[in-house]
């Protein structure tokens, strides 16, 4: 895992970067105004998909690797993904991703494929209380022990490549938890948490959080009052803000079968 110093040094070097893309990614580009270029793979639109335990996931057959696996810890058993760059290459980061109410592991699938074709790998699973996860432990609303044992997973995978966690919605206020709690990452992405889940009020812990992170949330999807607790909890954490147009969740990273600008940004912070 990298060092705090270096991982702030990296979010300080991202803003700078970021500002100097507005004339590629905003009105000066081939899309027009306000509409990022169109770059990086795109994900087929008519099929095949990948067959067998996955398949009704209806994920793309690509270049990319994409097998079932087990998150395995005390009293966990956690169905999962692994998504791996084509050809064996070894990642330039892993995410390790958080789901959202409405979906499960295979939910991530059309986020996780194009990053692992641009080199950066994934795993998404299913949290308790969703999907076919076996959960025993006392809490299942707390994403520590889950997230820990993805995590050791992703160590006997990737064992030198830096490790991002990405939440979005519920994931993404678990995900700001797990970060909270002390959970080993060297990074982490919060895609429209809500302020406050499973009775934490995130403000209440962003003072345990020494690593920054990357916030995104969409006004006028998620609320005035949504987005003003999103800006303050990336100030108190010193990470990057994004006030996203609309949309909410992995809606945020994923647009016509491509990465969105928002999308692309995750891996650069990732890669960074």
């Amino acid at each position: 895992m990298r060092s705090v110093k270096g991982v702030a040094a990296g979010v300080a070097i991202l803003g700078l970067v970021l500002a100097g893309c507005g004339a590629e990614n905003g009105a000066d580009g081939d899309g027009g105004p306000g509409k990022a270029k169109e770059s990086g793979p795109a994900l087929p639109t008519d099929g095949p998909y990948i067959q067998g335990e996955l398949g009704g996931c209806f994920l793309p057959e690509t270049a990319a690797g994409v097998e079932p696996m087990q998150v395995v810890g005390k009293g966990l058993e956690l169905p999962a993904i692994r998504f791996s760059p084509p050809d064996g290459q070894g990642p330039s980061a892993v995410l390790v991703m958080l789901h959202q109410t409405d979906g499960g592991r295979c939910g991530w699938g059309d986020f996780a494929i194009l990053a692992a074709l641009q080199g950066v790998a994934g795993l998404s699973f299913d949290l308790c209380g969703y999907g076919d996860a076996d959960c025993g432990i006392k809490d299942p609303d707390d994403p520590v022990p889950q997230v820990r044992a993805a995590l050791s997973e992703v160590e006997k995978q990737w064992p030198d490549a830096p490790v991002v966690l990405v939440g979005a919605s519920m994931g993404g206020s678990q995900t700001v938890r797990a970060v909270a709690a002390g959970v080993e990452i060297d990074g982490w992405v919060d895609l429209s948490g809500p302020s406050s889940w499973a009775g934490v009020d995130l403000t209440s812990v962003a003072d345990s959080i020494s690593t920054p992170g990357l916030i995104a949330i969409a006004e006028d999807t998620d609320g005035a009052e949504e987005a003003d607790a999103a800006q303050a909890l990336a100030q108190a954490t010193s990470s990057e803000f994004v006030p996203a147009e609309a949309g909410h969740g992995w809606e945020l990273v994923v647009e016509e079968g491509r990465l969105s600008p928002l999308g692309q940004q995750v891996l650069t912070y990732a890669t960074r």
